[in-house]
């Protein structure tokens, strides 16, 4: 898209590389880009668990969706010493009380194209899955996996969610009886999104950040958004995911309001 659209424009190539995001590196592309989404979930797992006073180390997690979200965040997570328990994908689900390796989980779905048949777990069924205890899990698949049904299975104090729109409306007044904490797409999933924004400033400036720039930003990016949509909660009284959209349309209301007819 973006060699069509030099073409097209005929004009300086370095000027418009900003016009698509998620490019490889060599072509303009961010450094940190690939795992940003999983790094985003992960730096929010970890500001509820200091919030809550819980060590993730030793504590158990689940992920559905073994992609690149899904893989990257049972990776990263991984490092606090949190233990994967259980994981599946279209094809199936696998379960291991005493872990998984997300590693070399990876590396079975890079050769076979799905967690099913990985020697490292056993065979489960769906409703196994969402029937296992952890202490947080991520939905990392697709959207609305996550209904009544499930939502009343689930034991896990925790769901962050990777994917977009994984939880039914009304799988969420379920959670919400049932005291599990949520933290939704709109927040959870971001790290992605901004690493692009991230990318695009690169291509506008001529400039090239290291990793470690690129996640050192992300990391107080969600850090600082994490802390503001917890406290716009506890003011309003509200669940995450009205409050996460509360602060975007009032930051869109305070710049119409400001600017008048000039957007």
């Amino acid at each position: 898209m973006m060699d069509t659209y030099m073409n097209v424009v005929g004009t300086e190539r370095h000027e418009v590389r900003h016009v698509v995001t998620g490019k490889p590196v060599a072509s303009g592309g961010s450094h940190g880009r690939e795992t940003a989404t999983g790094q985003g979930v992960v730096h929010c797992i970890n500001e509820w668990a200091r919030e809550k006073r819980v060590n993730l180390d030793g504590r158990g997690f689940m992920v559905q969706g073994f992609g690149n979200v899904g893989s990257h965040t049972a990776k990263i997570l991984g490092k606090t010493g949190a233990v994967l328990l259980a994981t599946g994908d279209y094809k199936g689900y696998i379960a291991n009380p005493e872990g998984i390796n997300p590693h070399k989980l990876a590396e079975h779905v890079a050769r076979t194209g799905s967690v099913v048949e990985y020697r490292g777990a056993k065979q489960i069924s769906r409703e196994e899955f969402f029937a296992t205890e952890c202490d947080v899990f991520i939905p990392a698949a697709l959207e609305l996996e996550i209904g009544p049904e499930e939502a009343a299975l689930l034991k896990c104090k925790l769901i962050a969610e990777g994917a977009n729109g994984p939880t039914h409306p009304d799988a969420e007044e379920v959670l919400e009886e049932r005291g599990i904490d949520l933290i939704p797409d709109i927040l959870a999933n971001s790290g992605g999104v901004i690493v692009s924004y991230y990318e695009w400033l690169q291509n506008k400036r001529s400039e090239r950040w290291d990793l470690e720039e690129v996640e050192d930003r992300l990391a107080k990016r969600m850090k600082r958004t994490y802390l503001q949509v917890s406290e716009y909660a506890a003011s309003r009284k509200c669940d995450w995911r009205t409050a996460a959209m509360g602060i975007a349309l009032e930051r869109i209301g305070k710049a119409y309001s400001e600017r008048g007819i000039f957007p």
